[in-house]
């Protein structure tokens, strides 16, 4: 990826480089002139340069101030993404997809906030420690693309760009900061930790609803199960290589297997353990790998129908009971720190290698599974890191520096040099590797060692600030870890954000994450952060602020009244500038202390002028086709079109037609239009065959092409009579597929009223 995301490299800085809004550019230059103005409402469709005109005019009106005096609130992470909660007091590993479902009940609606019942996330305190707290919203919109982002140790974060991350600023504090301002190089912050509420135990479990239907005197009925650290290990060696078989619906049993002879004493384990539970055990030895003529692996068999359905019930996430559906069950990480580690190590010795308590990498055909041990080690003390098919863990001491040790120098080595008078100790000896070797982090160790020996009492009250969060921060299980990569994906879906209240803080990612809520147009966030900002007056020449609120109309109706009672208290120190698509969505109260300025959509040969531009500035070669190409596609949104381009030349130095519809995942519209003339022709079978073939060629979704069906029936050389009735049933289908219907039955229906439809027109009959 280049140093920046080209929509931010080239956005317009200044009102005088904003292209195509005139009439907008003009009012607020007259705004910037005056230093007077009122509220302001900027509506129009995404991409046509609302945001870029606030920041630009907050420049120009606040110059050097401009940072203290703005205030931009905005959103998400994607669907995907791994998060620990605690659900109903369960703790469970899931996916903000799976929250959707809980939360949203899968809906595909336009709703974006739903109440977060029951729901607690990891964050952390006013002390950096490692905590639950509990969620009170879930919030969720639609974005096309988004950054994934790449650290050591395996880790991935997908993120919007809008959406913040949190880091260290100068002074150890954490700094919310957007994912679109992250650069590669740049540190995130993780954790390891004993996260003590984990450890609270949990009860017996109860085997009773796994009972037999036929119990016979021979058949050892469990009413309860006890989950030590020898059964936590068990289930550890079961998860490693076990598998679950049934005989009928009667007969059960858990099969885990070892490696022969060197495991041998692991098998014993196992039916030591099933004898405590009076369950009986079966032993064989079999053959694997190539040569089958020796035995290589022993099998211990323990015969319980409830052990067996429990097992089944519990560690699948799908249908299928095999390797690749395997999870660590919710309530392993309920147990006790020890229970916890038992089951990491019968996982590590079931199928891992390297040496425990130094580094053990375990591998699975389950990418959960791989996530949920990267997850349940950190909260269990031990250093983690994920990579594809096998996850690592690192314990202390393992290694002569861990990552989860670590933290940056920078921070630390510019409070020694104001405060190295007040230090009894040689710092700069102790520093040595990070001051004269380039090495960018140091162990928390040595950083406790010189913190220890500042005189605090000859600390100023600023000195005493930062020094009490240094040292916080060095005795935290906080730590960091660089970013590697950062890359630009498309996307064209729900991307979620919580809010925890009093933080909006929380952790995610397949290795944790500490992450912003960074959907700030909630109730909390209005009679808090807004609030905040806007009661103390403005820096400079400049009587108020600007606080901007982006997509407003997705704020709550509460969220609107609160701010509306904002906007009328601290009219004497801070302006609101609110950004949305639809002013409709704004309560008329809001609006009626609003300057309203419409955004239309940018003119193709500004977007095309601006494009070449770049392409001139990136030593990318645009042609005529391709500009087209990206006009087309992006329909006016400028930020898509620039978007497009930077994903284009990723693919080489020329750009064309063919390089665009690629990365876009569009169809050419001369190849949508064949094959609706293709239909309305009666070339039925045709048409459904072109149909497959641009499916299959660009990826398409069963949506994807209606919408351009949709755009190409305006282009049709047929009576405006019949372009009503084609874009009225084509809108039928489109809702259809969003409720989940076939996309293949559809999309032929579809086709096949095009097909009847062509016929109609060809007998002259009128539309009906």
């Amino acid at each position: 990826m280049s140093e920046m995301m080209w929509t931010e490299k080239y956005r317009p800085r200044t009102l005088d480089e904003i292209v195509n809004q005139e009439e907008i550019v003009s009012r607020l230059k007259y705004f910037v002139k005056t230093r007077d103005f009122p509220h302001l409402l900027f509506a129009g469709p995404p991409g046509t340069g609302k945001t870029t005109a606030i920041l630009a005019f907050a420049r120009d009106l606040f110059g050097k101030y401009f940072e203290e005096n703005f205030l931009e609130l905005n959103a998400s992470v994607s669907e995907d993404t791994p998060i620990l909660v605690k659900l109903n007091g369960q703790i469970k590993r899931v996916t903000f997809a799976e929250l959707d479902r809980i939360y949203f009940n899968g809906s595909k609606s336009d709703e974006e906030y739903a109440d977060a019942n029951g729901l607690e996330v990891l964050t952390i305190d006013r002390n950096y420690k490692v905590r639950w707290a509990k969620v009170s919203k879930i919030i969720r919109h639609k974005a096309r693309k988004i950054l994934r982002i790449r650290l050591e140790g395996g880790g991935i974060l997908k993120v919007t760009g809008n959406h913040s991350i949190i880091v260290l600023d100068k002074d150890g504090k954490l700094h919310a900061k957007k994912a679109k301002e992250i650069r590669e190089g740049d540190y995130l912050i993780s954790f390891v930790s004993n996260v003590d509420e984990c450890s609270k135990g949990v009860d017996d479990i109860d085997l009773s609803m796994y009972h037999p239907k036929k119990v016979t005197s021979r058949v050892q009925v469990l009413d309860k199960l006890v989950v030590d650290e020898n059964m936590a290990w068990m289930f550890g060696t079961y998860v490693a290589e076990g598998a679950v078989g049934f005989r009928g619906n009667t007969s059960g049993q858990l099969i885990l297997t070892f490696g022969y002879p060197n495991e041998i004493h692991y098998a014993e384990t196992i039916k030591k353990i099933a004898k405590k539970l009076g369950i009986s055990t079966y032993t064989n030895l079999t053959s694997s790998g190539f040569d089958r003529s020796r035995c290589s692996a022993i099998q211990v068999r323990m015969l319980n129908t409830q052990l067996a359905r429990f097992v089944k019930d519990k560690f699948y996430n799908g249908e299928e009971k095999i390797a690749k559906w395997k999870r660590v069950p919710k309530f392993i990480y309920k147990l006790p720190l020890q229970s916890r580690i038992a089951f990491l190590r019968g996982l590590a010795e079931g199928n891992g290698s390297g040496k425990w308590g130094g580094v053990i990498r375990t591998s699975s055909t389950s990418s959960d599974l791989l996530i949920d041990v990267a997850w349940l080690s950190r909260i269990s003390g031990l250093e983690s890191s994920i990579f594809k098919k096998e996850t690592r863990i690192i314990w202390k001491g393992a290694m002569k520096y861990k990552k989860s040790d670590l933290l940056p120098a920078e921070i630390f080595i510019n409070f020694f040099e104001k405060i190295k008078d007040k230090i009894n100790t040689n710092w700069r000896y102790i520093l040595r590797h990070q001051l004269y070797e380039g090495k960018e982090r140091v162990s928390k160790n040595k950083l406790r060692e010189i913190l220890q020996t500042v005189d605090i009492r000859r600390l100023n009250m600023k000195e005493k600030e930062v020094f009490n969060t240094l040292v916080k921060l060095a005795n935290s299980d906080l730590h960091v870890l660089k970013i590697r990569k950062i890359e630009i994906i498309n996307y064209d879906n729900f991307v979620y954000d919580v809010s925890v209240p009093e933080n909006e803080m929380f952790f995610a990612g397949t290795i944790p994450i500490l992450v912003h809520n960074s959907d700030e147009r909630g109730i909390d966030i209005i009679r808090t952060r807004v609030k905040d900002f806007a009661r103390t007056r403005a820096i400079g020449d400049v009587p108020v602020k600007i606080i901007a609120l982006d997509e407003a109309d997705n704020m709550t109706a509460d969220a609107q009244q609160a701010l509306r009672r904002t906007m009328e208290k601290y009219t004497r120190t801070a302006r609101f500038c609110l950004i949305c698509n639809y002013s409709s969505k704004i309560i008329e109260p809001i609006q009626s202390r609003c300057a309203v300025f419409r955004f239309s959509p940018l003119r193709d040969e500004d977007i095309a002028k601006r494009l070449k531009w770049i392409a001139e500035q990136e030593n990318v070669d645009l042609t005529d086709d391709g500009v087209q190409a990206i006009l087309y596609v992006a329909e006016g949104d400028m930020r898509r079109a620039i978007n497009i381009l930077q994903a284009a030349s990723a693919l080489g130095t020329t750009v064309d037609s063919e390089t665009v519809y690629k990365v876009t995942g569009r169809a050419r519209p001369e190849e949508v239009r064949e094959m609706i003339n293709l239909a309305l022709s009666g070339k039925f079978i045709e048409a459904r065959k072109k149909l497959y073939e641009l499916l299959i060629t660009y990826g398409l979704s069963g949506s994807d092409i209606v919408r351009q069906i949709h755009r190409e029936i305006y282009n049709l050389d047929i009576s405006e009579d019949w372009k009503v009735r084609l874009a009225e049933y084509t809108g039928d289908i489109d809702f259809r597929l969003s409720e989940g219907a076939h996309e293949d039955i559809q999309l032929s229906a579809l086709l096949a009223h095009f097909a009847l439809a062509g016929t109609q027109m060809r007998k002259g009959d009128r539309v009906g």
